[in-house]
């Protein structure tokens, strides 16, 4: 086994382990905690919650459950950037993650670290706050070409201010 694929095995480890009871009410915790600790494994600092990307953040997956799309565009031709500045947040670089269809915290946080652009979202070490949203949708129906509903919609805004 290699350095780098062993690095990559404990540092899957240790985001499993630090999400082994997320609670309903904490996820956005939850998920901050899971990702400095793969943040901390990577050498670059914590993020800290800030409540303007948390906003921005809420309102795009609240914006994806309500209106049954998923992507960066909103269906109002909003952008990750116009959605931080909406909420009064000015920034000198952003990234965004989403997520749909997982239903826990180390489900939504696996795959991100499994997929190359989320994982380089999460491991940039230039960035220093984020906002981190999950909306439930019960009623939710499938997005066009899917048999299921999605139900979950995760978004994680980063941003260096």
């Amino acid at each position: 086994m290699s350095l780098s694929t062993l690095r990559r095995c404990t540092l899957e480890v240790a985001v499993v382990m630090a999400l082994a009871a997320p609670a309903a009410a904490g996820q956005a915790e939850a998920t901050l905690s899971a990702i400095n600790g793969a943040r901390a494994q990577a050498g670059c600092p914590a993020l800290v919650l800030n409540p303007q990307l948390n906003a921005a953040a809420r309102s795009h997956a609240r914006a994806m459950a309500e209106q049954d799309f998923f992507g960066h565009a909103g269906r109002d031709g909003s952008r990750l950037g116009s959605r931080i500045k909406r909420q009064g947040y000015s920034y000198r670089s952003a990234a965004e993650n989403i997520a749909a269809g997982q239903s826990s915290v180390t489900q939504v946080v696996r795959g991100w670290l499994q997929s190359a652009g989320h994982r380089r979202n999460i491991l940039n070490c230039g960035m220093r706050e984020t906002g981190i949203a999950v909306v439930y949708e019960a009623d939710d129906r499938p997005l066009r070409g899917s048999r299921y509903p999605l139900r979950y919609y995760w978004v994680q805004v980063f941003a260096a201010p």
